[in-house]
C-alpha cells in the first residue's frame, strides 16, 4: 500500500499565509510554583523558638487527645462482637499506631504542620476484615490465636499499604493518580459513613445492624443503649458546625462523660452494675495495652485465613490511597499551599511501614486535626511530634482509665463521624452533583455495604466510565462540513480561476473533526459523512478532505469507521485526502489499513488543511486545462507511507 504525503521543504506557511518556521517562545516556560524542600533536621533548632513552642505544645496536646479518643473508637469498631474480649489490646494497638504515624508523618511530610492518624475509611475496611477473619476461623480456635491472627492481618495491611504508597511516590507517579472520578470518592465516603453507623450500634449493643438483626436492634431495651450515642452524635455535629473552636469537641465529649456518671448517681446504679449491663468499656485484662507480635506469636497465627483476606488487604491499600488524595486536596485549600503529592505518598508510606512493623494499623493525614493546628498557628513539625508523645503517654498509663469510658460516648463519636460523611455526600451533594453522579455515589455506598469495599469501588469506576462515555458522546466531533466553494485556499490565483473555482469548489467536500474520536462518537461522524455522500440533492464530490488538525486521538472503533469512509469513497470514485494528522492518529489509521492499495489512488496526506485545499483546487484546474497556481507548493515532494 502507498499513500502520498506532501511535505513543505521551505518555510512552512499556514492556511492564513503566516510563516511558522523558526518561531520560538521569547521566554522559557516555568512552573507556576516550586515546592520548597526543607529538611526536617534543619528545622530542629526552630523547635526551641518560643513563638513555636507554645502553639505547637497546645495544638499537639489537643490533637493528641482527640487522636486517642478516635483511636479508642476505631478499636471499638474493629474489636467488637466476638472480638470484644480483646478490646483493651486493640485500643493499645490503635493508640500506638496513632503515635507512630503522627511522628513519622510530621518529620517527612512536605507540609510541616501535617497531623496524621488512622482514619475512619481504612478502619471500616479493617473492621470488615477482622469480622470475616473471626468468622472464618474454626470455633475451637483459642481466643488468643484469633486475636493474634487479626493483629497480624492488620499489620500486614499496614505494610502492604506502606510499600504501595512509598513505591508510587518514589517512582514519581503522583500525577497519574489524580484522575479518580469525584463520584467514586463520594460513594466510597458515603459507604464509609453507613459502615460507621453500623459500627456505632455494634459498639453500643454488641449487635451488628443487618436485615437479619433489625428486630433485635430495635427492641426497646437495645434501643436505649444506642439511642443516647445517636443523640450525642447529632449534638456534636450541630455544635461543631456552629462553633469552630478547637476545644468544642473535647469539651463536649468530656462533658458527656460527666453527665453519664451524674445519671448513674441519680439512678443509684453502681459502676460495676453499669458495666455488667453493657454501658462501659471493658473489663480489660491486667497488663500493658500494647502487644506487638513477637517470636512465639507467629506460631499461633492462621496464615491461610489471612491469605483468604487478600481482597480486603488490597482494598485497604486502595482506600488509604483514595483518602490520601482527598485529604491532600483539602489541606491545600486550607493552608493555601501546594503539597508535593509524590513526597506525601512517600511520607504516608513510611508512616504505615513504621506502624506495620510495630503491629499497628494503617493511617493517613487527618484533615480536621491539620486544620486545627493551622488555625492555632502551629503548622510546625513539633506539633506532630507532641501529638505522638501525648498518645504514647496515654499508652504508658495503661488500661485503668479506659474501663470507665461510657459506650454511649464512644458510639456518639462514631455517629458524629458517620453523620459528617453522610450529610456531605448523601444530602448536600444532591444540590451540587448532576443526577447521574449523585446516583453513582448512592450506588457505590449501597454496594460497599451489601457486597464489599473493593467491589463497590470497582463498580463505581465502571459507572463513572459509562457516564463519561455518555456525556462525551453528546459532544459533536464534527466541527464543520463545508466545501471549497465557501472555504477556498489562500493561494494567489487569477480572478478567472478564482471565479471558476467558486463554482467548481462544490466538488471538494471538507469535513473538519475535533476532540477525541472513540467508540461513543465514531458512528456520529460516520453517519454525517455518509449522509453527505449519499444526499442526491447535494453536488457530487470528486474530493473529500478529512481535516483532523483538531483531533487529539482516536480509538480502534474510530479507525474502523475511517476505513468504512475510505470504502465508500472508493465505491463512489472520490479522492480521499487527510490533513493535520498527528503521529498517533496516523499510526492507528495505518494499522487499520486505511492507506492500503485499492482500485483508486491511495489517500493523500497533507500537513494542514491549506495545503490539502490547494492540491484539490490545482487538480480541478489541471483537469480543465487551466494554469494551476502553485505559489505555496513550490519545492513540495511526495513521500510514500508504508504500513
Amino acid at each position: 500500500m502507498v499513500a502520498w504525503r506532501w511535505s513543505q521543504t521551505s518555510a512552512k506557511v499556514d492556511r492564513k499565509g503566516v510563516h511558522t518556521d523558526n518561531m520560538t517562545q521569547p521566554f522559557p516556560l516555568k512552573p507556576p510554583f516550586k515546592i520548597p524542600f526543607k529538611s526536617p533536621i534543619s528545622e530542629v533548632p526552630d523547635f526551641l523558638q518560643s513563638e513555636q513552642l507554645l502553639p505547637s505544645f497546645t495544638a499537639g496536646t489537643v490533637t493528641g487527645i482527640i487522636g486517642v479518643i478516635r483511636a479508642i473508637s476505631y478499636a471499638a469498631l474493629i474489636f467488637s462482637g466476638p472480638l470484644s474480649a480483646h478490646l483493651g489490646l486493640g485500643i493499645g494497638m490503635a493508640i500506638f499506631s496513632t503515635a507512630v504515624i503522627a511522628i513519622v508523618a510530621s518529620l517527612t511530610s512536605s507540609f510541616g504542620g501535617t497531623i496524621a492518624t488512622p482514619l475512619a475509611a481504612p478502619t471500616a475496611v479493617l473492621a470488615v476484615m477482622a469480622a470475616e477473619l473471626a468468622a472464618a476461623l474454626p470455633a475451637s480456635t483459642p481466643p488468643m490465636d484469633v486475636f493474634l491472627t487479626v493483629l497480624a492481618a492488620i499489620a500486614i495491611g499496614s505494610l502492604v499499604t506502606g510499600v504501595l504508597l512509598f513505591c508510587l511516590g518514589r517512582l514519581r507517579l503522583g500525577s497519574w493518580l489524580q484522575v479518580v472520578p469525584y463520584p467514586v470518592v463520594g460513594g466510597f465516603m458515603a459507604g464509609t459513613g453507613w459502615l460507621l453507623i453500623r459500627g456505632a450500634i455494634q459498639v453500643a449493643t454488641d449487635s451488628d445492624l443487618t436485615w437479619q438483626t433489625l428486630d433485635v436492634v430495635f427492641q426497646t431495651s437495645v434501643v436505649w443503649h444506642w439511642l443516647p450515642g445517636l443523640g450525642l452524635g447529632i449534638f456534636l455535629y450541630l455544635v461543631t458546625r456552629r462553633y469552630k473552636h478547637y476545644l468544642v469537641m473535647p469539651g463536649i465529649l468530656l462533658g458527656s462523660t460527666v453527665v453519664f456518671y451524674l445519671v448513674l448517681g441519680v439512678l443509684d446504679l453502681p459502676v460495676e452494675a453499669a458495666r455488667s449491663q453493657g454501658w462501659l468499656l471493658g473489663p480489660f485484662p491486667a497488663g500493658g495495652l500494647w502487644h506487638p507480635l513477637q517470636g512465639e506469636d507467629f506460631t499461633h497465627i492462621h496464615w491461610q485465613a489471612i491469605a483468604g483476606q487478600a481482597g480486603n488487604l488490597i482494598t485497604l491499600a486502595l482506600v488509604t490511597l483514595l483518602s490520601l488524595l482527598l485529604t491532600k486536596n483539602g489541606i491545600e485549600l486550607i493552608v493555601e499551599q501546594n503539597l508535593d503529592l509524590n513526597r506525601e505518598l512517600e511520607s504516608v508510606g513510611l508512616s504505615n511501614l513504621a506502624s506495620g512493623l510495630g503491629s499497628g494499623m494503617a493511617g493517613n493525614q487527618a484533615l480536621p486535626s491539620t486544620l486545627l493546628a493551622h488555625k492555632i498557628g502551629a503548622s510546625h513539625r513539633l506539633t506532630g511530634i507532641i501529638n505522638g508523645i501525648t498518645c504514647l503517654a496515654v499508652l504508658m498509663v495503661g488500661a485503668q482509665f479506659l474501663a470507665y469510658l461510657p459506650k454511649p460516648v464512644i458510639g456518639g463519636l462514631l455517629f458524629y463521624l458517620a453523620l459528617t460523611l453522610l450529610v456531605q455526600w448523601i444530602y448536600q451533594s444532591w444540590s451540587t452533583l448532576e443526577r447521574v453522579d449523585y446516583f453513582t455515589v448512592v450506588a457505590i455506598g449501597v454496594l460497599t455495604n451489601a457486597v464489599g469495599f473493593l467491589e463497590g469501588i470497582l463498580a463505581g469506576f465502571a459507572m463513572a466510565l459509562v457516564a463519561f462515555a455518555i456525556r462525551y458522546s453528546q459532544i459533536d466531533v464534527v466541527a464543520q462540513i463545508t466545501s471549497a466553494a465557501s472555504y477556498p485556499s489562500h493561494l494567489t490565483r487569477t480572478p478567472q480561476n478564482r471565479q471558476w473555482l467558486q463554482v467548481q469548489g462544490e466538488k471538494v467536500g471538507i469535513v473538519q473533526l475535533q476532540g477525541f474520536v472513540f467508540f461513543a462518537t465514531a458512528n456520529q461522524f460516520l453517519d454525517q459523512v455518509r449522509d453527505r455522500l449519499l444526499d442526491p440533492q447535494q453536488p457530487s464530490l470528486q474530493f473529500l478532505i478529512l481535516d483532523l488538525q483538531q483531533v487529539q486521538g482516536i480509538d480502534s472503533s474510530a479507525a474502523l469507521n475511517f476505513q468504512k469512509i475510505r470504502q465508500m469513497a472508493v465505491n463512489k470514485q472520490i479522492e480521499l485526502v487527510f490533513t493535520g494528522l498527528n503521529k498517533s492518529v496516523e499510526d492507528k489509521l495505518v494499522a487499520q489499513g486505511v492507506f492500503q492499495d485499492s482500485k483508486t489512488s491511495p489517500p493523500r496526506i497533507f500537513e494542514d488543511l491549506g495545503q490539502g485545499l490547494a492540491w484539490c483546487e490545482n487538480q480541478l484546474l489541471q483537469e480543465k486545462g487551466k494554469q494551476a497556481s502553485m505559489t505555496s507548493l513550490n519545492g513540495s515532494q511526495p513521500k510514500v507511507i508504508s504500513a
